[in-house]
């Protein structure tokens, strides 16, 4: 690993920009929908492109179409990163990423995560329409992934929370969960995997009606209504910027 290139925010956006291209041209070839979502498509509205000061990009897809990407994407540059554990690559976090693999994030010394630049793609995964049982649903979605979360991490807080069963176990009995058949086509969906937040709850039907989103002057996917998913998610001030990141620091590969 080499020390000679230093990652600027805008650097790891323009490797960042790239790999959102090619799941796009891979998604449309497919016809495979997804959306720009998060603080990426917050970026969208907003700025045209990335929040400022932003370093990394997420997007969502139906369950359904999550399962389809991860079994059938390719790419000559990228690398798909779901239930990953070799040695030179590992992500395992019931959510899927795709990587740059001629870079490295420097991860802290409690995590087995190892990888390059990146974008998150979030599973979307049905739920009831009461607002007690949707949000008890995706409780148990997320306690389950907090235990598979914790049980890939080294510090003693995540010992004693997940160590009682094996990582496997813990991995199975998510997938097992999230492809619950009573909620396969259920119009509600949330993200539960990989978040704590309880806020994002969708019609299923935003998937029907999905629009070109100018970013950074490219076109990607998003909702057709982004306005009230942000304002679901963060608030009716959403359009008021505030400064926050992950702080990520990339190293090149030799």
């Amino acid at each position: 690993m080499s020390e000679s290139k230093k990652y600027s925010v805008r650097n790891i956006q323009i490797v960042i920009l790239e790999i959102m291209k090619d799941i796009d041209k891979f998604c449309r070839a497919n016809n495979i929908p997804y959306t720009l979502s998060s603080g990426t498509l917050l970026g969208a509205v907003r700025h045209g492109g990335f929040i400022p000061w932003d370093d990394d990009a997420d997007i969502f897809m139906l369950r359904e179409d999550f399962d389809r990407f991860i079994k059938t994407y390719k790419s000559d540059k990228y690398h798909l990163l779901f239930n990953c554990r070799s040695k030179d690559e590992y992500f395992s976090d019931g959510y899927a990423k795709v990587s740059d693999p001629t870079t490295s994030i420097q991860g802290e010394s409690h995590t087995q995560s190892n990888h390059g630049i990146f974008v998150d793609i979030f599973p979307l995964d049905g739920v009831p329409e009461g607002e007690k049982e949707c949000r008890e649903r995706m409780h148990k979605i997320m306690s389950i992934h907090n235990r598979l979360y914790h049980r890939q991490r080294r510090d003693i807080v995540s010992i004693l929370k997940s160590y009682h069963h094996s990582f496997d176990w813990w991995w199975n009995r998510l997938d097992k969960e999230v492809h619950n058949p009573l909620y396969l086509k259920s119009s509600k969906v949330a993200h539960a995997v990989g978040t704590t937040n309880y806020r994002t709850v969708i019609d299923r039907s935003r998937f029907d009606s999905l629009v070109d989103t100018p970013f950074e002057g490219y076109n990607f996917l998003g909702f057709k209504d982004p306005h009230s998913y942000l304002a679901m998610v963060y608030g009716p001030d959403y359009m008021t910027p505030k400064h926050w990141s992950h702080g990520i620091k990339v190293s090149e590969n030799e």
